[in-house]
Formats: structure tokens, C-alpha cells, sequence
């Protein structure tokens, strides 16, 4: 269960047995998760206890106007809508406050870097000027732009589903997410020994898209693939999406 649904339940009081041995273990052992309860709890005290002096006020104030106790009676039920209204604004804040917790861009850049090239070995010859090796070296010096020509002139010619992921790449290094996106997605299209690494890249695109939930789901499934590339850094990525 993902945190947000779980803190949801533990503030209605909605837990069952399992939910709540559950939050009671990620609430002894993950940092994050605690910091959140803990600040959400701080939040309800206070809004309880502004809540009970408005209401006092306010009772108050209605009792001067109405002395009689059969008039002013019918003010009580106004306590529980308080309590209500301050628990509705205390579950609302949750959303607020994960997502002002999550910065995409941070993410990215702490996570991101081109895959290195384990396709091709680069031959520096004048003998050896092809598109592919061309293109290899272009990517290998960063000039993303020309490798991103070479390489669909490369896959063209060779139709080697590898060459989408290092084009991928480029496009996501010079920040072209949409049309990365689009690149990891074809080539996941194929099964060669780079597609599960695709997941990881699109994991990223879409963290930086802020498409939060698509992310999760390509963390998870290059986690479950059996690959074992980033396998240590999209635990930890998943982790700070949860």
C-alpha cells in the first residue's frame, strides 16, 4: 500500500489489523515515512485545539445572545462539524504535503546519467567510418545532437533495436523528454539485451514529466525483470516515489 493511502486510513481510524501492522512497521523503520506522520499528527493537535477555542468562542457568544438553555442547546451539534472539517482539511493536506516533499528535478539530476556504451567499441580509423561507429563517437564525446542523426541513420540501415535505446538517451541528455519518451517506449518494443534497461530511463523521463505513477510502474517492472542494472538505485528511487 502505497504512504498516502496509508496515512489516509490511520487519521480516519480505518486501519485494518493488517493495514495497521503495516504502518506500525514503516513507522519504526523508515525515516521518512515517520517524518510525515509525525508532522501531520502536529498539524491535527493544532487544528484540534484552534478548533476547540473557536468553538468555545463561538459557543460563548451564542449563549449571550440566546441565555435560555433550550435555545442555545441546539448550537452543540456545531463541535462535531468542527471536528470534522478539521479532520477533512488534515487528509487534504497530506496530498499538499507529499508533493511539496517531492522535487522531480532533483530526482533526475541525483539519478541521472547516459548509459555507457556496451554495444559497440568505438574504432578510431579511417577505415572504419560508418554510421554506427560514427555515431558511437559522437555519443561517447556528448554531442547528442549529431549522435541522434547517426543513430536513426544506423538503425535504418541495420535495424538493430539497441541503437533506440542509446538514441533515447541522447534525446533525454539534451532534455527533449517528450520524444525520449516516445524512443524508450519503441524500444521497448523489442527484446534485445538492453530493452529491461529502457524501464530505468523511462522511469526517469517520466519522474521528470512529473508522471509520478508511470514511474513507479517502470521502477517496478525492471525490478521484477530479473535485470539487474540499477537494480540498487531504483529500490532506492522507488522508495522516495512511495
Amino acid at each position: 500500500m502505497i504512504n498516502e493511502t496509508l496515512i489516509e486510513k490511520y487519521f480516519s481510524k480505518s486501519l485494518t489489523p493488517n493495514e495497521t501492522l503495516e504502518f506500525n512497521t514503516r513507522y519504526e523503520n523508515d525515516s521518512n515515512f515517520k517524518q510525515e506522520v509525525d508532522f501531520l499528527e502536529n498539524i491535527k493537535l493544532v487544528s484540534e485545539t484552534e478548533d476547540d477555542a473557536q468553538f468555545k468562542k463561538q459557543l460563548a457568544a451564542q449563549e449571550a445572545e440566546y441565555p435560555d438553555p433550550e435555545k442555545s442547546v441546539t448550537f452543540k451539534w456545531l463541535k462535531p462539524l468542527i471536528a470534522a472539517a478539521g479532520l477533512i482539511l488534515i487528509i487534504l493536506s497530506i496530498n499538499l504535503f507529499m508533493n511539496s516533499n517531492l522535487d522531480e528535478e532533483k530526482l533526475f539530476s541525483t539519478y541521472f546519467e547516459p548509459s555507457e556504451n556496451v554495444t559497440s567499441p568505438i574504432v578510431r580509423s579511417a577505415d572504419n567510418e560508418t554510421n554506427l561507429n560514427n555515431a558511437f563517437i559522437a555519443y561517447g564525446e556528448a554531442d547528442y545532437k549529431q549522435a541522434i542523426l547517426l543513430f536513426q541513420t544506423a538503425y535504418k540501415d541495420s535495424k538493430n533495436s539497441e541503437l533506440l535505446f542509446y538514441e533515447a538517451n541522447s534525446l533525454l541528455a539534451l532534455e527533449d523528454y517528450q520524444n525520449a519518451i516516445t524512443t524508450f517506449e519503441d524500444h521497448l518494443k523489442h527484446s534485445d539485451r538492453l530493452t529491461n534497461r529502457s524501464h530505468w530511463y523511462l522511469a526517469l523521463a517520466y519522474i521528470k514529466t512529473t508522471q509520478i505513477e508511470k514511474a513507479k510502474k517502470e521502477l517496478k517492472t525492471l525490478l521484477n525483470s530479473g535485470e539487474t542494472f540499477k537494480k540498487p538505485e531504483a529500490n532506492s528511487l522507488l522508495k522516495k516515489l512511495e
